[in-house]
């Protein structure tokens, strides 16, 4: 084992046995703590430190000896970078037991200024994280000139096991996995720009444009099969696709990448009629089901809630931009 491998592992069981601290610091407090908190399932907290053992992440914290007091991951992005041109991180966190709220805005601005100082010496351009909605955390992140990009909810509950069905409407069918590949970019330019939230589109140094080709590069690979299941329903009277929904699964838990419905189609229930037949699909597979949207989306809100997921935290994007050329 070479120093760096040592290293790395050390620093995982650090990362690991902070995490699961926190953890267990959520669950015996409850709200309103565990509002301000990430969720820190035992996958997660297991993902993370294997991340960190093998170097594909770098934990950040205000004191080594103490990294319950402040500690965040600094995680490059290849997939954006790629996309983007330019290098990419991302931040988890951030994670501290600490109750004043002037000692943990200092500690937020000490991490911030940690990975705005590693992110220079790797010439990355942009640093994105979503955390929870704690007012210290905000304060100590625009201190540090990052920016609010967008105010979202978390949402999550276990996947229901039921029949219950939904009508479909007369001449609509649904596409699954397997039909979908030769399909890919028919489905994405009929949906057209299906996706306007988003972290991306909010940011001024990036927006609408950007966010759109972004995601419709996300639904041309959800597509080609790197989410599962994935689902179109299709109008067959106009040949058209009507709404998309796509899922990925990591462990035990199964996370909503795309629900989108065609604004020809908005307004006629078809997304609780895509998102009932997808949680279908989900039955065995996954015990639970993470679902991110705007705060002014309530449409989407609403119904989420109205199919038993609970919102689970507030959530803020923040965005900070080092220098890169436009």
């Amino acid at each position: 084992m070479t120093n760096s491998e040592f290293h790395n592992l050390q620093a995982a069981r650090i990362v690991a046995g902070t995490l699961t601290l926190l953890s267990r610091e959520i669950h015996e407090v409850g709200p309103p703590a565990s509002l301000w908190s990430p969720a820190l399932s035992p996958d997660f907290i297991r993902e993370t430190a294997a991340r960190v053992s093998r170097g594909e992440a770098l934990p950040l914290w205000v004191e080594e000896r103490h990294p319950a007091r402040g500690l965040a991951i600094y995680v490059p992005l290849p997939w954006e970078s790629y996309f983007f041109g330019f290098g990419c991180v991302g931040l988890l966190g951030p994670f501290m037991v600490v109750e004043d709220q002037r000692d943990r805005e200092n500690r937020v601005r000490k991490l911030a200024s940690l990975a705005i100082e590693q992110g220079r010496r790797e010439q990355r351009s942009l640093i994105a994280l979503k955390t929870f909605h704690d007012p210290a955390v905000l304060r100590g992140f625009l201190a540090e000139n990052f920016i609010l990009a967008e105010i979202g909810a978390a949402l999550r509950g276990p996947i229901p096991e039921t029949d219950r069905s939904f009508e479909r409407p007369a001449g609509f069918l649904f596409l699954e996995s397997e039909d979908l590949p030769d399909l890919t970019e028919e489905v994405v330019a009929g949906l057209d720009d299906f996706f306007y939230d988003g972290h991306y589109r909010n940011d001024p140094d990036l927006g609408p444009e950007v966010a759109r080709r972004l995601w419709d590069q996300v639904a041309r690979e959800d597509l080609s099969g790197r989410a599962n299941p994935a689902l179109v329903l299709w109008d067959r009277k106009k040949d058209r696709p009507v709404g998309l929904a796509t899922v990925r699964i990591v462990g035990h838990e199964a996370e909503l990448s795309i629900l989108a419905v065609s604004v020809h189609y908005r307004g006629r229930g078809l997304g609780r009629l895509i998102l009932g037949e997808t949680l279908k699909r989900l039955q065995g597979r996954a015990n639970l089901l993470k679902v991110e949207a705007a705060s002014y989306n309530l449409p989407a809100l609403n119904l989420y809630q109205s199919m038993g997921l609970r919102l689970a935290a507030p959530l803020v994007a923040l965005h900070h931009h080092l220098t890169y050329e436009r």
